[in-house]
């Protein structure tokens, strides 16, 4: 069971500032956190994402930034040795198929083979109609950006045909140092068609689940599509954002976290990431927080 930290928003505890941050990601690399990650959206339309918020419970101020998540883990890469890197969701459909590619390998290459991408198609359909990119049939296309970019990391030349995305002798490098195995979970809702998309192109699924009963059973239903695939079901990884159980009053009580956590785990989920904004009002919290995580870590095995 690995246990990673997503470090979206992080900024917003040390006045805006990213180098105490990236001091922060150290830290965890360096205790055993197993995964570094944020988040991603490109913007927002002000009334969308108020709407957002009454209807989804959507945790973000339309003041909050969004700091670039390639970017900003190219800068994590740059400060760490062992945690992989990830996005948790990366909005892939509002990336140009080479340009996707080309800045996952070239990640990759920069941390050492590192990388573990959780791809998603987005909610929001400004957010698409703003880049100029059909939002309708944006679940195919993810899909031929993941086969493209398999492609591309495969061999030079690279050749691919599809729907949307075509191309002929066709030289991208460099290859990711993974290969063109570099793990691509996808961040779909638990339909069973979202399922076959996953049992077709993904490594597994990146999960925001509604509660634990119907996560166990779509887990469940996950490996049974996956395996009539005539694929290995155990391979899949299944990351949970993790969010704290609270008291009535608000705070956070971190012995019924830690035993969520358990259950998760049990239901089949292989790797938990609690949002540090989550967890942390303050940076002072930051270290027992983190010795917290790693705790857990060692329940978990």
């Amino acid at each position: 069971m690995k246990v990673g930290l997503n470090f979206m928003g992080a900024e917003g505890l040390f006045d805006g500032a990213i180098g105490p941050v990236l001091d922060t990601v150290t830290k965890a690399d360096r205790i055993g956190v197993d995964l570094i990650s944020t988040c991603d959206h490109l913007g927002f339309n002000a009334q969308v994402h108020a709407d957002r918020i009454r209807t989804h419970g959507f945790p973000y101020g339309l003041e909050q930034p969004w700091i670039e998540p390639i970017s900003f883990l190219s800068a994590v890469a740059a400060v760490t040795k062992r945690a992989r890197l990830s996005v948790f969701v990366l909005v892939a459909p509002l990336r140009p198929p080479l340009l996707l590619a080309k800045q996952l390998a070239t990640l990759d290459v920069i941390s050492g083979g590192r990388v573990t991408m959780c791809l998603g198609v987005g909610w929001q359909k400004a957010e698409f109609d703003a880049n100029n990119i059909p939002f309708e049939g944006r679940f195919g296309y993810l899909e031929e950006m993941v086969e493209a970019c398999r492609a591309l990391w495969g061999s030079a030349p690279a050749s691919y045909h599809g729907k949307h995305i075509n191309f002929d002798d066709f030289h991208s490098l460099p290859f990711p140092v993974q290969g063109a195995r570099l793990p691509l979970l996808l961040g779909f809702a638990p339909t069973d068609r979202n399922f076959e998309r996953i049992a077709r192109v993904g490594d597994g699924w990146a999960v925001n689940p509604a509660g634990l009963p119907e996560f166990a059973e779509r887990a469940a239903t996950l490996k049974r599509i996956t395996a009539a695939r005539g694929r290995d079901p155990e391979t899949l990884e299944i990351e949970i954002q993790f969010a704290p159980v609270r008291k009535s009053d608000g705070t956070i009580n971190f012995p019924a976290s830690a035993e969520a956590a358990v259950q998760w785990s049990k239901a089949g989920a292989t790797t938990l990431s609690p949002l540090l904004i989550a967890f942390c009002k303050n940076a002072a919290e930051i270290d027992p927080f983190l010795n917290w995580v790693m705790e857990l870590k060692r329940r978990l095995g």
